[in-house]
């Protein structure tokens, strides 16, 4: 018998990672896999999710440096709980498991980029994690997917304050020429990330890969923060009711 299915057997299935119940595949249960809460009406340059199909009024405004995203799930719960417990609490099998229903809804579209380039942390910032989430997460991606992860490709040359007080505008200053490209890119690349906000990021990280020759640039992420007014409008039907 394989040592590695013998060692399966005796530890019994893998068991969800956000219900503790037995998994069905990637560490996830059928139940809190169906309820992921799933990219659907999106705009289809920036992923922003929109009422109705078409470009958003943000991109119609000022279109990303980047070509598209592709984006698979809305950061809500539980896939917000997943990525701040691999962020802040080390729960490193979060990546694995984020990483693996990433690559596979990405893995449906037709004619990818070949290569994944995962925003890179200053090392300041990975010192003090001790591990990069973006690539911890690409890893799984790219296996998946059957791309090539060059994560020394570019990196941080600034360690940046925490940007998610900040407005798209004072992200899009702080971040201009934060990143470095360490040899010519390939045409074609997917930028790869935890979440996509603003696009800020996504935008510094496109203009540095076409300098170094990057011709088409998708930005790939696992979940898209759906905006403020998404959120408010989430926060007022989860309400409870006054009481009669």
């Amino acid at each position: 018998m394989n040592i590695w299915r013998y060692i399966d057997q005796m530890l019994g299935p893998p068991l969800c990672q956000l219900c503790g119940a037995e998994g069905i595949g990637p560490e996830i249960c059928a139940g809190c896999y169906r309820d992921l809460p799933r990219a659907r009406s999106v705009c289809p340059l920036c992923a922003r999710p929109v009422p109705v199909e078409g470009v958003c009024p943000a991109c119609s405004l000022r279109r990303p440096l980047y070509d598209r995203a592709r984006v698979p799930f809305i950061y809500d719960f539980p896939v917000n709980r997943l990525i701040r417990r691999l962020k802040y609490g080390g729960a490193r099998s979060h990546g694995r498991l984020l990483g693996e229903l990433t690559g596979h809804a990405l893995k449906r579209n037709r004619s990818l980029p070949r290569v994944i380039v995962p925003v890179p942390l200053h090392r300041k910032r990975l010192s003090q994690r001790g591990f990069d989430q973006a690539l911890s997460i690409a890893n799984s991606v790219a296996r998946i997917t059957g791309s090539t992860l060059m994560a020394g490709l570019c990196v941080r040359r600034r360690d940046t304050p925490p940007l998610w007080p900040l407005s798209a505008a004072d992200r899009r200053r702080l971040l201009r020429g934060a990143f470095l490209c360490r040899g010519r890119a390939p045409a074609s690349v997917a930028i790869f990330d935890d979440i996509l906000t603003t696009g800020a990021t996504a935008d510094a990280m496109a203009r540095t890969l076409r300098s170094a020759g990057a011709d088409q640039v998708e930005v790939w992420a696992v979940a898209r923060s759906p905006g403020a007014r998404l959120r408010r409008r989430r926060r007022r039907n989860a309400a409870p009711g006054p009481e009669k």
